[in-house]
Order: structure tokens, then sequence, then C-alpha cells
């Protein structure tokens, strides 16, 4: 499914089961801004538009991740890349996402996390949490 900036998702975290909604556009700032403060997905292709922020060109890059699961080692760069973004102001500067990114770091903080449509979003049945699609 095409993702586009005014999906909601929902982020699930594996270790503790809560859940947090946040816009894809919202998403889709955060990781730039960890991948520009280090972050190295591990299911995003090396090629990457570190200088555009427009969400058109950035949401293609992260479908590995929309919807998908983000592993405990994926979440752990984007943790320290998150770290590094708002002790240094990057995150600042983009207001836009300011409010959601302690969301994101505190989803990061608790291990992997599934990324999946919310569900007035979903168009198909979502998998109950742990399950594994076939």
């Amino acid at each position: 499914m095409l993702i586009h900036d005014g999906m909601t998702l929902e982020l699930v975290s594996e270790s503790s089961g809560r859940s947090y909604d946040m816009r894809s556009k919202a998403l889709g700032k955060l990781l730039h801004i960890a991948r520009l403060e280090g972050w190295q997905p591990e299911r995003v292709p090396h090629e990457w538009p570190s200088d555009s922020w427009e969400t058109e060109i950035i949401l293609p890059h992260l479908e590995p991740y929309m919807p998908n699961r983000v592993s405990r080692a994926d979440a752990e760069g984007l943790r320290i890349a998150l770290t590094r973004a708002l002790a240094t102001g990057t995150v600042a500067a983009d207001g836009t996402v300011q409010a959601v990114a302690g969301t994101l770091l505190q989803v990061a903080r608790e291990g992997a996390f599934r990324v999946r449509f919310a569900r007035s979003e979903s168009l198909e049945p979502q998998p109950p949490f742990g399950a594994v699609p076939a």
C-alpha cells in the first residue's frame, strides 16, 4: 500500500505492548532526521535524498518500515540518533516534528517495535500483535 503523508500509523512496542499513534509525515521526517544524525537503518537503501525535506521524496525510501517491524538494533541506532538530534537542536529546526520526537524516542528506548496502519487507516485486517504474517 502506498504511504501518504496524511496517514496515521501506530507504533507498538514489542516489549511493553504500548502503542503510540503518529502521522506518517512526522515519522518520515523524524526517521530522515535520524538518518542525517548517523542512523544506519538495516532495510533502507544507501541512496538517500539527503538534501530534501519533502515528504513525498522521503517516504518512498522508508517504505520498508511502513508498515513493518523495526528491529532492536535499528531501534537502538534510532534512539542514539534521535537523542543527538534533540540535544543539538536539529529536531527543533522543524517544528512540525518537535512535539512527536519524544514519543518516537520513547518507543525506540523500549527496543523493537512494529509500525502498522492505525485501525482507521487500514483497508485490510492487521495481524494481531506478535503474529507473523504469512
